[in-house]
């Protein structure tokens, strides 16, 4: 695929794409915030988890 093809594609790609309603920025800001929190909150758990198998919980 050329430049000038691939260019095309993207022209009829645009022509074609609607812009998403209100309600579906916001469901997605909320689908992609409750991603981000519950990779993090994943991550601290194993984070906290290898510290006490470690002993790096005590004083």
């Amino acid at each position: 695929m050329g430049l000038r093809e691939l260019l095309e594609a993207w022209r009829r790609i645009f022509a074609i794409a609607e812009k998403p309603e209100p309600d579906e920025y916001k469901l997605l800001f909320k689908i992609t915030v409750g991603g981000i929190l519950l990779a993090g909150v994943v991550g601290f758990m194993i984070h906290l988890a290898l510290t006490f198998i470690q002993g790096g919980a005590g004083g």
